[in-house]
C-alpha cells in the first residue's frame, strides 16, 4: 500500500512538471516573438523616418512643382545617391499631374501626365492639411519593373496653399531585411502589414499576397480583435496554413504592423523531447529512488528559473539591439536638423533608455551627464553627480584601468565584467560597455551598465546546485549496487547450497533473478554515465581519430574475434575533442555492428570521414540487420529498444549517450538505413575548427 502512494506520488509530481514545462515552453516563445517584432518595428521606423526627413526637406525646398530649378533637381538626385533602396522621386502639381521625375540611372526629366487618380497623389490632395507622410501598398514600377512603396508628402507654399505634393517609388527590400533579420529559425516567419490589412512583405516571401489584402486571414482577425498593440496570439498563417505564435508591434509613428511568428509546432516538438525523458527516468526509478525523482525536480524548477532570467537577459539585448538602431537613425537626423533639435532628441533617447547611462569627459573623468536609471542604480541624486569624478564608483582601479586601456586601444570596450560601488557603498557586479564619443568637440566616454548582480547568484545557485546532485549521484550509485551485488551473491549461495533440492524451474527461477539483478547494475552504471557527459568530461585538444578508432578496436578484439568481423578504415581526421569521450562513441557504435546482425553472416564494418562545409562527417557503415526508418529518432533516446530484450543484450543507454557526447562536441549524429535486413550507416558530425568555448591544449592522445 505505502509502495502504491508513493508510485502514485510520484506520477502526480511528474504530471504537474509537465505541465508547468509545457507552460514555460509557450511563455518563453510567446516573449521571444513579441521582442523579435519590437525589434523588427523599430528598424522599419528608422528607415522610414529616414525618408520622410528627406521628403518633408524636398517639401520645403519646392516652390512650385511645375517649375524646372536646376538646384532643386540637383539636391533631389544627391538624395538618391545617398541610399540605395530608392528607385526614383517625383513632383506632382496641385491638379494631380506629374511634373518632374528623377530616376537613379537617368537625368531629371518634365513628364506631363495625369496621375491624380493615384492613392499616392490623392491622399495630399485631400489631406494636405494634416501634412503627414503617406505609403501606399506596394506596386511594380513601370520603368524598372521593381516591386516598390510609394511615399508622398503635400508641397505647402509660403502662403499656407496647397502648391503640389512630392513623393518616391522605395524598394520593399528595406522591410525584407528587417523581417529576415528577426526570423530566429525554420518554419517561423515574420511579416509587415498595414493597418487595414494589405501585405507590404513577408519572409519567407510570397509573392502571391504581397500588396494584396489579408483582412479576411486568421492572423489579421486576430490583430484586429487584440486591444493592445504588443501582445501574442496564436493563428495560422495565410501563405502556408502553419500555426505560430505571434507577436506584433505597430512601427511608432508610421502606419505599418510589424509580426513575427514562432512555428507553434516546434515549440511543443521540444516540450515533448523533454517529455519523453522525463517518461522514461520516471518509469525506471519511481518506487526505487523517489528522493532522487524529488532532487531532479527541484533542480528542474532551478533550471526553469535561470531560463526565464537568461531569457529576461535576452529581451534586454533585443531592447538594447532596438535602442542602437534608435541612434542611428538619430544621427542621420542630425545631419538634416539643427544641432540643437538633435541635441534634445539625444537627451530623450537616453533619457528612456533601460540601460543605466553615464556620459564623461575624457580629460578629468567628471560626469557630465548620467540618465535617471543610472542614478537609480548608483542611489546618487542626478543633480549631485553631475560634475562627480567617476572614479568613485569603482571597486577596483584595476577595472577602471582596463576600461581605459581598451578605449585608448580601440576606442570602445563591450561587457567588462566589474565590480562597483553604490554611494551607500554597497557593491554590485555589472557588465560595462563604453564608447568613445564626440559632441560639440569635446573628447566623452559613453558607458552603459547592466546590473547583473542577480544573474551572477543564479549562476552560482546553479553551479552548487549541480555539484550537489553529482555528490548525490555517487551516492545514489553506491547505495543502489550494493543491494543489487547482495542479491546476486546470496543467489548464488541459495543455488550451490540446495542445489540437490532444487527442480529445474527453480533453477530457472534463480537464473532470471540473476540476470534482472544484473541488467538493473549495467542501468545505473549506464545511466550514471549519461548524466556526467558534461560534468566529468576532459578538456578539448587536437585529437587524431586514427588513435581514437584503434584504441576502441583494441577494447572490441575479442568480441570481433569471436564473429569473425572485418573493419576497414580510411584515413580519419585530427579534430577539437574529447578522446576519451570520442573513444566511446566508436566503441558504441561498433560494438552495435557486431550485435545486431545476421547470426550466419560475419560482420562487415566500413569507417570512412568526408568535409563538408565546416563539418568533418564520420560514417560507420555495417551489413547487420539494419532498421525501419521510420523507427531510426527513437534509437537515440534513452531507454528506446526496437528489438525484444531477449534478442539482444543492453540497457538502451548507448545510442543516447553518444548523442550526448556530440551535443558537447558541438556536434550531431544520425543513422540511415533503406530497412531491415539492408544494414545501417551511423553518422556523426564535428566541427572543423574549435568552437570558442574549447580552450587551446597541448594535442591529446586517447
Amino acid at each position: 500500500m505505502g509502495a502504491a502512494l508513493l508510485a502514485a506520488a510520484g506520477s502526480a509530481a511528474s504530471t504537474w512538471q509537465i505541465m508547468v514545462s509545457r507552460d514555460a515552453h509557450i511563455l518563453a516563445a510567446e516573449q521571444l516573438a513579441l521582442s523579435l517584432s519590437n525589434a523588427a518595428a523599430q528598424r522599419i521606423a528608422g528607415s522610414l523616418r529616414s525618408m520622410d526627413i528627406m521628403l518633408s526637406d524636398a517639401a520645403e525646398k519646392v516652390e512650385d512643382p511645375a517649375t524646372f530649378d536646376p538646384t532643386v533637381t540637383a539636391n533631389l538626385r544627391a538624395k538618391l545617391d545617398s541610399f540605395p533602396e530608392l528607385e526614383s522621386m517625383g513632383l506632382v502639381d496641385s491638379k494631380g499631374w506629374l511634373r518632374q521625375i528623377i530616376h537613379r540611372d537617368g537625368p531629371p526629366r518634365p513628364i506631363p501626365a495625369d496621375i491624380s487618380d493615384r492613392p499616392h497623389v490623392r491622399h495630399p490632395q485631400e489631406h494636405w492639411r494634416e501634412n503627414t507622410l503617406f505609403v501606399s501598398p506596394p506596386v511594380k514600377e513601370r520603368f524598372t519593373g521593381n516591386t516598390v512603396l510609394l511615399l508622398s508628402r503635400p508641397i505647402i507654399g509660403p502662403d499656407k496653399t496647397f502648391r503640389g505634393s512630392v513623393g518616391m517609388a522605395v524598394l520593399t527590400a528595406f522591410i525584407d531585411d528587417s523581417l529576415a533579420s528577426v526570423v530566429p529559425g525554420e518554419g517561423d516567419a515574420a511579416g509587415a502589414f498595414s493597418p487595414d490589412g494589405i501585405l507590404y512583405s513577408r519572409h519567407p516571401r510570397d509573392d502571391r499576397f504581397i500588396g494584396k489584402s489579408i483582412a479576411d486571414s486568421p492572423l489579421y482577425r486576430a490583430y484586429a480583435a487584440t486591444p493592445i498593440a504588443g501582445t501574442a496570439f496564436y493563428a495560422p498563417s495565410f501563405s502556408d496554413g502553419v500555426e505560430r505564435i505571434i507577436g506584433f508591434t505597430t512601427v511608432p509613428h508610421y502606419p505599418v504592423v510589424a509580426a513575427v511568428g514562432i512555428n507553434r509546432t516546434k515549440v511543443l516538438d521540444r516540450w515533448r523531447r523533454e517529455l519523453w525523458v522525463h517518461g522514461g527516468i520516471q518509469s525506471v526509478f519511481v518506487g526505487v529512488i523517489f528522493a532522487l525523482a524529488l532532487r531532479l525536480s527541484r533542480s528542474e524548477r532551478r533550471r526553469r528559473s535561470v531560463t526565464e532570467q537568461l531569457l529576461s537577459t535576452e529581451r534586454t539585448h533585443v531592447e538594447t539591439l532596438s535602442q542602437a538602431v534608435h541612434d542611428r537613425t538619430a544621427e542621420l537626423h542630425d545631419s538634416l536638423a539643427a544641432l540643437s533639435e538633435s541635441e534634445e532628441r539625444f537627451r530623450c533617447m537616453v533619457e528612456i533608455s533601460p540601460l543605466p547611462l553615464v556620459l564623461t569627459r575624457r580629460s578629468n573623468s567628471r560626469v557630465v551627464y548620467i540618465n535617471a536609471r543610472a542614478a537609480e542604480a548608483f542611489g546618487i541624486p542626478v543633480d549631485k553627480a553631475v560634475n562627480e569624478v567617476a572614479p568613485d564608483y569603482w571597486e577596483k582601479p584595476t577595472d577602471r584601468a582596463t576600461m581605459v586601456a581598451a578605449l585608448a586601444a580601440d576606442g570602445q570596450i563591450l561587457n567588462l565584467e566589474v565590480v562597483l560601488k553604490r554611494a551607500n557603498g554597497e557593491r554590485f557586479t555589472a557588465l560595462l560597455s563604453a564608447a568613445n564619443v564626440t559632441l560639440r568637440g569635446e573628447e566623452l566616454v559613453l558607458v552603459a551598465v547592466q546590473d547583473i548582480t542577480e544573474r551572477k547568484r543564479l549562476e552560482e545557485d546553479l553551479g552548487r546546485s549541480n555539484r550537489d546532485l553529482e555528490q548525490f549521484s555517487y551516492a545514489v550509485s553506491h547505495d543502489l549496487q550494493e543491494p543489487l551485488r547482495m542479491v546476486s551473491s546470496y543467489l548464488a549461495l541459495l543455488e550451490r547450497r540446495y542445489a540437490p533440492k532444487l527442480d529445474e524451474e527453480a533453477h530457472e527461477f534463480i537464473a532470471f533473478a540473476v540476470d534482472g539483478a544484473q541488467r538493473m547494475s549495467r542501468m545505473i552504471t549506464d545511466l550514471l554515465g549519461y548524466s556526467r557527459v558534461h560534468r566529468q568530461g576532459n578538456q578539448f585538444a587536437p585529437v587524431e581519430l586514427d588513435t581514437v578508432l584503434a584504441d576502441a578496436m583494441a577494447n572490441l578484439s575479442t568480441a570481433m574475434a569471436a564473429c569473425g568481423a572485418e573493419i576497414t578504415a580510411a584515413p580519419l581526421p585530427c579534430v577539437w575533442s574529447d578522446a576519451s569521450q570520442l573513444m566511446r562513441v566508436f566503441q558504441n557504435l561498433i560494438g552495435n555492428a557486431l550485435k545486431y546482425r545476421d547470426a550466419e553472416t560475419a560482420p562487415r564494418i566500413v569507417i570512412t570521414a568526408e568535409q563538408t562545409a565546416g563539418e568533418w562527417i564520420v560514417s560507420v557503415a555495417d551489413n547487420g540487420i539494419g532498421i525501419d526508418p521510420a523507427h531510426t529518432e527513437r534509437l537515440f533516446q534513452i531507454f528506446q529498444r526496437l528489438h525484444p530484450r531477449g534478442a539482444y543484450e543492453g540497457s538502451g543507454v548507448g545510442l543516447a549517450l553518444c548523442r550526448r557526447i556530440m551535443e558537447r562536441h558541438h556536434g550531431r549524429i544520425w543513422v540511415d538505413s533503406a530497412g531491415e535486413g539492408l544494414g545501417s550507416v551511423f553518422r556523426f558530425a564535428l566541427p572543423v575548427a574549435a568552437p570558442a568555448d574549447m580552450a587551446p591544449a597541448v594535442p591529446q592522445r586517447s
